[in-house]
């Protein structure tokens, strides 16, 4: 690998003032290996030692003073709030990097979404595991409804929504992955609704959209969703979903607006036949392995999907052709959980993987990496 020509000038002047730098250090207090996982560090930490520094002036390297991708991300007022970057920590242990005064790289992007505009105004996000999609008003116009949540198959590691788009057919496996997965009017691949005498109310498509974060490591956006009546009340819905390089899992935010207190429910639509449901309301977990899809008469594989709440699901039960995981609202909050996906033949061979992998994201989520940040002595 290249060392970027910003490293080792830094690191020189780092060591012969013993303040030119900071150290980051990262602790992983559980048994599970970390990889390329991110960490946040507040600039306001970085700002009280070193004032002069601009969060867009530093760059982050590792021990062996190889730069790091790194992304600023930014408050409501485009004040820079944190800058990220991604860890690697063995279990039980720590890693070194530094962060340093310098010009960032310009980083190749792990993560990509946009509005489409030629396919009926959906929109499309991925990182190298996954990839997803949610439809817009321009398809909504010709009679398609649905707010839930659609996910594509992926085995290439590439960034391929742009070329599935141009090419048009995507729903075979030309070897890169496919859209083999169904959503229609559900919640398909995690979308949460509210719940009105134990019954989904489900919104239409997303009316507006407005990307927050788009950057090397991580793509945050926003939808919104036209009022929608629950009980009494005309809710209006927003949708805030961060997806990170190297995570099967995104992260979504939901928003009620001119809501009463209400149960809500993050769900996954089944499908028939022989698949395997695991649910865990204590720890926060629904998942679902899908039975082998055969569209188009080939074998697609199997599909996988898991819902995770971290603070645990009031209880789990079936919905409407649905598994859901079940929590109460308070209005004025944002309800975060997350939802990831897996596909048999892009890296989750078996059902035993996915539990595996959903077990570890639980792990992850409960365990949060320690980074400490100290100036170089």
């Amino acid at each position: 690998m290249k060392l970027h020509h910003y490293c080792w000038l830094p690191l020189l002047l780092a060591a012969c003032t013993g303040k030119q730098a900071l150290n980051i250090t990262v602790k992983n207090n559980t048994e599970l290996a970390r990889e390329k996982e991110t960490v946040e560090i507040p600039w306001q930490q970085v700002a009280a030692k070193h004032a002069d520094w601009t969060a867009t002036g530093v760059i982050i390297t590792d021990a062996e003073g190889f730069e790091q991708p790194s992304q600023v991300i930014y408050d409501r007022d485009n004040q820079p709030s944190a800058i990220l970057f991604q860890a690697t920590t063995a279990p039980g242990a720590s890693a070194e990097y530094m962060m340093l005064p310098g010009v960032p790289a310009a980083y190749a992007r792990q993560v990509y979404g946009r509005l489409v505009p030629e396919r009926f105004d959906d929109f499309a996000w991925e990182n190298a595991l996954v990839a997803f999609r949610v439809y817009g008003p321009a398809l909504e116009a010709t009679g398609e409804i649905s707010n839930g949540i659609d996910a594509w198959m992926k085995s290439s590691r590439q960034l391929v929504l742009d070329e599935w788009y141009a090419a048009e057919d995507y729903h075979r496996d030309h070897g890169q992955g496919l859209d083999c997965y169904k959503v229609g009017r559900t919640l398909g691949a995690g979308a949460m609704a509210p719940l009105a005498d134990g019954a989904f109310v489900l919104g239409n498509n997303f009316t507006a959209y407005n990307i927050v974060e788009q950057g090397a490591i991580r793509l945050s956006f926003e939808l919104i969703y036209a009022p929608y009546a629950v009980g009494e009340s005309l809710v209006t819905e927003r949708r805030l979903i961060t997806l990170d390089a190297n995570t099967r899992f995104n992260k979504i935010e939901e928003r009620y607006e001119n809501a009463a207190p209400m149960e809500v429910a993050a769900a996954i639509i089944l499908r028939e036949g022989d698949g395997v449901m695991w649910t865990d309301a204590t720890n926060g977990a629904v998942a679902y392995w899908e039975p082998r899809n055969n569209d188009n008469n080939e074998d697609n594989g199997h599909t996988a999907v898991a819902v995770l709440f971290p603070g645990g699901m009031k209880e789990t039960r079936q919905i409407d052709g649905h598994l859901a995981g079940i929590a109460d609202y308070e209005p004025g909050t944002a309800f975060a959980y997350l939802v990831g996906t897996g596909w048999s033949k892009g890296g989750v061979e078996t059902p035993d993987d996915w539990k595996h992998l959903m077990e570890d994201e639980l792990t992850r989520l409960h365990n949060p990496l320690i980074v400490e940040i100290a100036k170089r002595r």
